[in-house]
């Protein structure tokens, strides 16, 4: 990504908003591990680096829309040869610039006087706006929403927003440079996944199948998107389970559902592997519904169609698949065995927020369909990341470790 993509960022935000508007963006900051430790990694807030392509700890973003100019500063803290014997090089106001496309570089240490003069220097600010994205009602606060506090104190005269929705519109369509960072983390994690195809073993713990995964994608310099999840036999059937601490016994499936993240845009792929290297007759019939059922999905993601039309074509297929399978008797009954929606965005966050209800190009989404049957330990899924596109949609994964026959061949042993 170049200081221009972060530029353009900004510009298309600004114009969303109108004029007495001030946007106080936060870069986030890493948790305490232990009573005597804070070298938790730092995960950077997604909004923050949208908007300004810097991924380092305590940094503030001042954006104002006035009617005599615009303004953009970033605040960061003030290198010190102690600090930096420590932990390393710290961020000077150079590198900020070069990789935002900001020239106002300010350290912390101005902020609050900064602050106090958002609302006069001719600006008048009436709307100031944060990233409000708190997930629990029991979470800790955040710095956004103490800073809000102290504002809404000191100074009533400003209307305090909340701007993760007008980004969040923003990055619901993916430029072709975001595209190519999804692409190539979804590479990586395809040949990571063949990696441990080659090496995993029955027997082996579903912690080790997972290190052989997670080796390839740290060789390769790249990180996690999320938590990897290998799940064998009857946990495939728990969505999310990430224990990963059982034994991946032979004649079972081990279920996978992971990516590899690259300049903090992430894949999502889920496969499912027979342990033994050869799938029984039962679990091919099961498999290759799935497999189907992916495909009609993934038709259903063309520009113009609802958005749930993909989740309602799966079911509408599994109501007669599964009764060829025996497993159901009523089209009431699929939800027994299929217990999720079938896309989600993607992007900077596994998860990325979107409010489109209808596809649009420059979307990117998952295709996620599966089948969890707990009476017979088999849970089944099959994930790929999808590009809405002016025509057919493209698959940025492709049909790689997708047919039995490759996979059989893969891992013969």
């Amino acid at each position: 990504m170049t200081s221009e993509f972060f530029t353009n960022n900004r510009k298309a935000l600004l114009e969303k908003l109108e004029e007495g508007s001030a946007v106080l963006l936060y870069s986030g900051i890493a948790p305490v591990k232990s009573y005597d430790q804070d070298m938790c990694p730092f995960s950077v807030n997604r909004n923050f680096y949208y908007m300004t392509g810097i991924d380092t700890q305590n940094v503030w973003l001042l954006l104002i829309k006035a009617a005599v100019r615009t303004v953009e500063t970033l605040f960061i803290e003030e290198p010190d040869e102690y600090t930096i014997k420590w932990n390393g090089k710290m961020l000077t106001k150079e590198e900020a610039t070069e990789r935002s496309g900001i020239k106002s570089v300010c350290y912390m240490q101005d902020f609050e006087g900064r602050l106090a003069s958002v609302g006069m220097a001719g600006y008048n600010v009436t709307d100031v706006y944060f990233a409000f994205d708190r997930l629990s009602m029991n979470a800790a606060p955040t710095r956004s929403e103490e800073l809000a506090r102290t504002l809404r104190e000191k100074y009533p005269m400003f209307q305090i927003k909340n701007i993760c929705r007008t980004i969040s519109s923003l990055r619901a369509i993916k430029t072709p440079e975001e595209v190519a960072c999804i692409r190539k983390a979804g590479d990586v994690t395809i040949e990571a996944l063949k990696q441990m195809l080659r090496t995993a073993k029955p027997g082996e713990y579903e912690y080790q199948w997972q290190a052989d995964y997670e080796h390839y994608v740290a060789r390769s310099g790249l990180r996690h998107g999320f938590e990897t999840i290998a799940a064998s036999g009857e946990n495939a059937v728990m969505l999310h389970y990430s224990d990963n601490n059982c034994v991946a016994k032979d004649g079972t499936l081990l279920l996978v559902d992971l990516g590899a993240e690259y300049q903090y845009y992430s894949a999502d792929v889920s496969r499912t592997f027979p342990v033994g290297g050869k799938f029984t007759d039962r679990q091919k019939e099961l498999f290759t519904i799935v497999r189907e059922a992916m495909e009609i999905a993934k038709e259903k993601m063309r520009p113009g169609i609802a958005t749930k039309e993909s989740n309602q074509a799966v079911i509408d297929f599994y109501k007669k698949a599964l009764r060829t399978a025996k497993l159901i008797t009523d089209d009431s009954d699929v939800e027994k065995y299929y217990y999720h929606g079938v896309s989600h965005s993607l992007g900077l966050d596994t998860h990325d927020p979107c409010d489109r209800k209808v596809y649009e190009p420059g979307m990117v989404i998952t295709c996620e369909p599966g089948l969890y049957v707990a009476e017979e330990g088999i849970g089944i899924r099959l994930e790929n990341d999808i590009l809405v596109t002016e025509g057919a949609p493209e698959d940025l994964i492709g049909n790689r470790l997708l047919e039995i026959s490759e996979i059989e061949e893969l891992m013969g042993r």
